[in-house]
């Protein structure tokens, strides 16, 4: 059995992983690999959140109809794509919808986090 505080940090240790194989592997089996760290990193803690959420779920009756699995990745996207658009293009253009991108990503992930562990 795993410690404790490497259990917990496994998601984002597969997502920090995930990032550095952007960056630091020049081949396109770099940016695979770090797609799949990435996807799996985001994919755990989906799993974690939703299994220790303490408010109940809406019940999807909001104006729009998102899919849950698109909802529920699409702050881990805006992240993924913000890094990919920074480490696999040199153009310096790019590099402020990057930054957007994985602010938005960011600013979602913290509202998504705080709204599900509250009363």
């Amino acid at each position: 059995m795993l410690p404790s505080q490497l259990y917990e940090s496994l998601p984002y240790l597969y997502l920090a992983a995930g990032i550095a194989c952007f960056a630091l592997l020049p081949h396109p089996l770099g940016a695979w690999a770090g797609v799949l760290l990435f996807n799996a990193g985001a994919l755990v803690w989906i799993m974690r959140a939703e299994r220790r959420r303490l408010n109940q779920k809406s019940g999807g009756d909001g104006v729009w109809h998102m899919p849950f699995w698109l909802y529920e990745l699409q702050p881990f996207l805006y992240v993924c794509a913000g890094c990919f658009l920074f480490f696999r293009f040199d153009n310096e253009f790019l590099y402020p919808s990057a930054f957007i991108f994985c602010l938005c990503g960011l600013l979602i992930w913290r509202l998504r986090y705080q709204n599900r562990f509250k009363d």
